[in-house]
């Protein structure tokens, strides 16, 4: 998206209430209602979606009381993998739009360089798998610059300014990227996807039978827990 992301979900999220740094660190479905514990205090609620990446799950950074151990079995089957992104302005670029570069073909530790995306003067260079984790405590921005420079000459190194980068392994909500499923156990995905007693309901990318590790697939999963609580089943295609 042109916009990025972070519009798309802001657009969705128009008109509705949003808390933030209000993790829910407790769901007690004991009792008639849930009741889930934040920093904030106790909410009470008849249903609750649980959307969180399987990481939370599979640590207890959410406690369930009384314990839902197959869905904690399930999300540590389901662990993350890990991608990253690092993002370079560029003074004065000298290729196309969406152009793409690949760094170093010969190495497993080599990024994939979106160059202008959208005709904007950066430099998206994307990492995944050993060589995103080991970039994540070093200078991934150096990293890419090097490897650009070593494409396209020793005169390009003083036109690129690091940006931003990507570390989703150190975020304490998130740790990880896309989920991928061990060996034999891709059916976990579906017991993460049940819900509990109908009150409890799970979502995420992870969820998804099908379209796990994408954005839609996440969003189809959280749009069927919200229609099964309405009483309007959508059973994901």
């Amino acid at each position: 998206m042109k916009e990025g992301y972070g519009t798309l979900v802001t657009g969705h999220a128009a008109g509705l209430t949003v808390r933030l740094s209000t993790p829910v660190t407790r769901i007690d479905h004991s009792g008639r209602r849930l009741k889930l514990d934040t920093p904030a205090g106790t909410i009470e609620a008849d249903h609750v979606i649980v959307c969180v990446p399987t990481t939370v799950l599979a640590t207890s950074q959410i406690v369930f009381d009384p314990p839902l151990p197959d869905k904690h079995a399930a999300a540590a089957d389901l662990p993350l993998g890990l991608a990253d992104k690092v993002f370079l302005h560029v003074d004065r670029p000298e290729w196309p739009a969406n152009a793409h570069l690949i760094g170093n073909p010969y190495s497993a530790c080599t990024a994939s360089h979106r160059l202008s995306p959208f005709g904007w003067p950066i430099v998206e260079s994307f990492f995944g798998g050993d060589c995103a984790e080991m970039l994540e405590d070093r200078d991934a921005a150096q990293f890419a610059i090097d490897e650009l420079v070593g494409l396209l000459g020793s005169d390009w190194r003083n036109r690129f300014t690091p940006l931003t980068a990507t570390r989703w392994r150190q975020e304490p909500y998130i740790g990880g990227s896309y989920s991928h499923a061990r060996i034999s156990k891709a059916a976990q995905r579906g017991v993460l996807a049940a819900p509990v007693d109908g009150r409890i309901h799970f979502a995420g990318e992870a969820c998804h039978p099908y379209d796990f590790s994408t954005a839609h697939g996440a969003y189809e999963t959280g749009v069927a827990a919200a229609r099964a609580i309405i009483g309007e089943p959508a059973p994901i295609a």
